[in-house]
Formats: C-alpha cells, sequence, structure tokens
C-alpha cells in the first residue's frame, strides 16, 4: 500500500495484521522484522516510524487483541421483573459476537495461547493484567446478577475465572488441532454453561 493517501491509522492497522499473520505462522523467535516488513509490503523506514523493535510490534498485536475481543462484550440490561429470554439472548449474543471475532482470525488466537503465553515476564503481566480485567469485569456483572436474584449465590471472581478458562480452553485445544470447533458449536457449549452452571430461574 503506497501513497502518502494512507492514514496513520490504516498504515499501523496494515502493519499489525502483517505481523499478526507472521508471528502465526513462524511463531515470535523464528519471526524477523524483514517477514513483517515483506508481508505488509512497505519500505524498512516505514515500519520504524511506527515500531522501534519487533517486541513492540508483538506488544501492540497483543493489545490490539485484548482490545478486539473486550469489544465484543456488552452489559447485559436487565428489567425488574427479569425476563429469563431477554438476559439469555443478551449472554447469546456476547457469545456470538465473540465466537465469530476468534474462530474468524485463528492467527490472534494462537498469537494468544501459543505465543504470548510463557514468551518472558513481561508478556506473562500482559496476560495477567488482561486476564484480570476481564475477570474483574465479569466478577462485577455476576455481582450484580446475584443482587438481582437471576445469577445463583456464588463466589463471583472464582465463577467468572471459571467461565473465562473454560472459553479459554476450547479456542486453546481448537487453535492446536485438538478438537474441531465452529460458531455455533461454540457458542452452544458456552451457553450450557452459563445457564446450567450460574443463572437462576425467574420467580413465577
Amino acid at each position: 500500500m503506497a501513497g502518502s493517501s494512507v492514514s496513520r491509522a490504516d498504515r499501523q492497522g496494515q502493519i499489525l495484521a502483517a505481523a499478526r499473520k507472521v508471528f502465526a505462522q513462524k511463531g515470535y523467535y523464528r519471526a524477523g522484522v524483514a517477514d513483517i516488513i515483506k508481508e505488509s509490503g512497505i519500505a524498512r523506514g516505514t515500519f520504524y516510524l511506527y515500531f522501534n523493535s519487533k517486541r513492540a510490534v508483538f506488544d501492540a498485536v497483543l493489545v490490539d487483541i485484548f482490545g478486539r475481543i473486550l469489544e465484543q462484550i456488552h452489559s447485559v440490561r436487565v428489567t425488574d421483573p427479569w425476563d429469563e429470554n431477554a438476559v439469555v439472548e443478551q449472554v447469546r449474543g456476547n457469545a456470538q459476537r465473540l465466537a465469530a471475532m476468534m474462530l474468524s482470525d485463528p492467527g490472534s488466537v494462537r498469537v494468544l495461547f501459543a505465543e504470548a503465553a510463557g514468551l518472558d515476564e513481561e508478556a506473562s503481566v500482559n496476560l495477567v493484567e488482561f486476564y484480570d480485567r476481564l475477570g474483574q469485569w465479569v466478577s462485577a456483572s455476576l455481582e450484580d446478577g446475584i443482587r438481582l436474584g437471576i445469577v445463583r449465590p456464588c463466589n463471583a471472581l472464582v465463577t467468572a475465572h471459571a467461565l473465562i478458562g473454560s472459553l479459554r480452553g476450547m479456542l486453546w485445544a481448537w487453535s492446536i488441532g485438538l478438537v474441531p470447533l465452529d460458531e455455533a458449536t461454540m457458542v452452544q457449549e458456552a451457553m450450557n454453561l452459563v445457564q446450567a452452571g450460574v443463572l437462576c430461574r425467574p420467580a413465577t
């Protein structure tokens, strides 16, 4: 993509998409800046206008993946008295958006679960911070649900990470070829976990 008409944001997105693909295909250690530049179709100098190293672009790829995951999860709106179907459909919408995003982008899944995990202390800290943020958000949502009588009494933070871990396990197993997984299956299994393990039945 040559030419000055490309905005800075678009150029950065182009580099991130190329880097995500390269890291997913080659792994962090085998990938090089030259590979990312080749995949991006940009000049070497252009790359260094945005990132000063391979590690810098890898961290930016992680931040981008984290942000896109969080964008898929919307707060659940509840009426009083609460409507089970309305709550379930909103939760299903979150699951559908997340499944569509992750399963349509196996490169992001591989980078997140195969490359970032255990890379080094800095990467581990970034992952912990992301899962802590996600866990706190889910936990707060569960606590709201408990107060409203939607969610069964539980340790909200532990239950939040149990749900997150279940989804993470599904995606990790899919990313390394242990299980086949499509959007419908991922959504249905996620909903089974929520409905059987978390939600109460509304009072009649």
